[in-house]
């Protein structure tokens, strides 16, 4: 015979009820927090910058400098500087010196590279690029 979790009306017991109602929190919980993980970003900052303006001033700089005589105006290029600025001036504060500081970095990074710096700054801007989308950066060219 198969045994019911029933009181003696036929009703399903307290401890069922219970067991259900924390399952169903505990599974909400977890696609909640799985939802809210999603957004956040990664951890630590691109090519050893020390914060999020001088990688924002980095990453700036690699767009600026990867197309040789500058990018063309709505380009993907000028689309990333621009969402690099935008974040800039988010943060307030001393915009220039975040941008000094992140074209050091990569003027160190150039430097120590053994390869072309083209290559560098191509491989640097796709870093930069996937940064900028999980920071919430929507560019045309990867719709």
């Amino acid at each position: 015979m198969q045994q019911v979790l029933t009181n003696e009306d036929g009703a399903p017991r307290a401890g069922l009820w219970a067991a259900m109602i924390v399952g169903f929190v505990v599974v909400g919980g977890l696609f909640w927090l799985t939802w809210k993980s999603q957004f956040a970003a990664p951890p630590g900052y691109l090519f050893g910058t020390p914060t999020q303006a001088v990688e924002s001033g980095y990453c700036l700089a690699v767009a600026q400098d990867v197309v040789p005589g500058g990018a063309l105006s709505g380009s993907y290029f000028d689309e990333a500087a621009q969402f690099w600025v935008k974040r800039l001036r988010s943060y307030g504060g001393d915009i220039g010196g975040a941008v000094a500081q992140g074209r050091a970095h990569l003027g160190r990074d150039l430097s120590a590279f053994t390869g072309a710096d083209l290559q560098w700054l191509r491989d640097a801007m796709d870093g930069c690029s996937t940064r900028a989308v999980n920071y919430g950066a929507r560019f045309r060219v990867f719709d």
